[in-house]
């Protein structure tokens, strides 16, 4: 009888077995990433400061790193994030500098590697 396991390294946890005749059982297990917590931000002179919550895996695991973006409040098109707040950020928190004026709203998505979970809500609109 031959045997087939395939594994999927999209996360280290994910993984799957079968066999060829189908005879047996079979088994997959894969941590879930959820949707971000949505930020709060506020405003000291033209710095603007994001904050939010960890998240979590499905098994209770913390998600170690997050993208934040910021988007225009009156548009809601995606904007240029500033260097700060830029990339997958391993903490809780973000301030972006010499901030434009405007009105502005954030989300943080949970991420890993390459993997992404669900962009949060947007946070309340905070102007510069």
């Amino acid at each position: 009888m031959i045997a087939i396991a395939a594994a999927l390294l999209v996360v280290p946890t994910a993984s799957a077995a079968w066999s060829r005749n189908s005879i047996g059982s079979g088994a997959a297990r894969a941590k879930a990433l959820g949707t971000g917590n949505i930020p709060t931000a506020t405003v000291s002179g033209k710095k603007v400061t994001v904050t939010w919550s960890a998240s979590t895996f499905s098994n209770g695991g913390n998600v170690p790193g997050y993208v934040v973006r910021r988007y225009n409040a009156s548009t809601g098109l995606l904007q240029t994030i500033g260097a700060n707040c830029t990339g997958t950020i391993a903490a809780l928190t973000c301030t972006e500098r010499n901030m434009p004026t405007g009105g502005w709203t954030y989300t943080v998505t949970p991420a890993v590697a390459n993997w992404r979970g669900g962009e949060s809500a947007k946070s309340t609109i905070v102007t510069v």
